[in-house]
């Protein structure tokens, strides 16, 4: 699923990301069929695999689609309800497949995801019309400060681009604009394969700019700490004293489900408020590193939440208190994204959509990474260690904020040229 990014991304860049979207869903919704239908386990793993391929390629195209859409002053906000769909979703799957699962057995689970990525895959078709458009190329500056205004005007710029555009629609044009297909102009006077062969590239050398890689750390350690509580969260409360059966531990995740939600609705205002406060401050020229204030909040709660999630469990208290600690961890799902995707968006505009790609990529690596060894962890430290020092690890992460402050508008002078 993560790694879908490589490939779906340069796709989209090239030939639109209203096909791509098409294409990775009815992907997705071919996999959970098949997954429904399958007779053994060999097929049933290799439907998973196919269903994630198309699957991953909204983490990526999703924000992507919102930097086309939103102005910078809304874009977190923006991000924040993405995200709070996108990790909510992933909450709220193991409460309805553990009712579900007791109740009618396994298959009827992915019975109801075809059902729902057909509506889905039947509306995106009708309601979702292609978003790339063609950035004039930006003006040669020289100095800092000219440097810093030019960005702001670029962003202005664009957004009075799309109003225009806006403006112009009517019913025969938006009907028309779903039914037609064309290759990106770069694409077209470079050439689709070597364009493709660089889009796919490119993502790679991203990697050494230190707010992308301060990004995809943060986001992978956030979610992998969700992961990790899902992952071992059977072994936790299967056994005395909770004996959780499969449905309750479907239902324990209702708990990460409700600290997306709680924390949604504070994430992107939050993030955008700062950033326009800090904009006026500085004589309203906007910088990207407005945003990283916001990563403040996170800072404070999610490691709590991990502490109090490992020392709850390992003295066997009542599994509300367990259950508030993974609902704090959660919240970081739409607090971090909020914040460090904006400003990956916002720092390289030219180059966002292959950024994203490497951030979603890298950060689902992280996860994984995380998750994999996660029982060996608990094996070797015990429960309520493995914990606290998760919480030193998200701690030392989300601190990053601090230098990436300081140091990113130099970093940003000294990149945004080759990006």
């Amino acid at each position: 699923m993560g790694l879908s990014n490589l490939i779906w991304m340069p796709l989209a860049l090239v030939f639109g990301k209203r096909p791509i979207v098409l294409i990775s869903m009815a992907m997705f919704l071919g996999g959970v069929i098949w997954s429904a239908v399958a007779k053994d386990y060999n097929s049933l793993l290799a439907s998973r695999v196919f269903a994630s391929f198309g699957y991953g390629s909204i983490e990526s195209l999703g924000p992507s689609i919102l930097a086309d859409l939103f102005y910078e002053r809304n874009y977190a906000s923006a991000m924040a309800i993405y995200a709070a769909f996108l990790s909510g979703g992933s909450q709220i799957g193991p409460v309805i497949a553990g009712y579900l699962i007791q109740a009618k057995g396994w298959r009827w689970f992915f019975i109801l995801c075809a059902i729902i990525a057909a509506v889905n895959f039947i509306t995106t078709i009708f309601l979702l019309p292609e978003t790339l458009y063609e950035v004039e190329p930006e003006p040669v500056v020289v100095d800092d400060i000219e440097k810093d205004v030019s960005s702001h005007v670029e962003t202005v710029t664009r957004s009075d681009t799309r109003t225009e555009t806006r403006a112009q629609m009517n019913y025969t044009s938006y009907w028309e604009g779903l039914w037609s297909f064309q290759i990106s102009k770069e694409a077209k006077e470079k050439g689709v394969l070597r364009h493709l062969a660089y889009l796919f590239i490119l993502p790679f050398p991203l990697l050494l700019i230190p707010g992308v890689l301060i990004a995809s750390a943060m986001y992978g350690v956030i979610l992998g700490a969700v992961v990790i509580i899902s992952t071992i969260a059977p072994d936790l409360f299967s056994p005395p004293p909770y004996l959780f059966s499969s449905a309750e531990l479907g239902l324990f995740t209702f708990s990460s489900f409700a600290g997306i939600v709680i924390a949604a609705p504070i994430a992107g205002p939050l993030t955008d408020h700062l950033s326009r406060w800090l904009r006026v401050r500085n004589n309203g020229i906007h910088k990207p590193e407005h945003r990283l204030p916001a990563l403040i909040l996170p800072f404070l709660i999610c490691p709590v939440g991990l502490i109090v999630f490992g020392y709850t469990v390992a003295n066997h208290q009542h599994y509300v208190r367990p259950a508030v600690g993974a609902a704090i961890c959660a919240a970081g799902l739409t607090l971090v994204p909020s914040v460090m995707l904006s400003y990956v968006v916002d720092s390289y505009p030219r180059t966002s959509g292959e950024a994203l790609v490497l951030v979603n990529a890298s950060k689902n690596v992280v996860a994984f990474g995380l998750a994999k060894g996660s029982y060996s962890w608990m094996t070797m430290e015990g429960v309520e260690k493995m914990f606290y020092e998760f919480a030193g690890i998200e701690w030392a992460i989300l601190f990053l904020a601090l230098p990436l402050y300081i140091f990113g508008p130099y970093v940003r002078r000294r990149t945004q040229e080759l990006f």
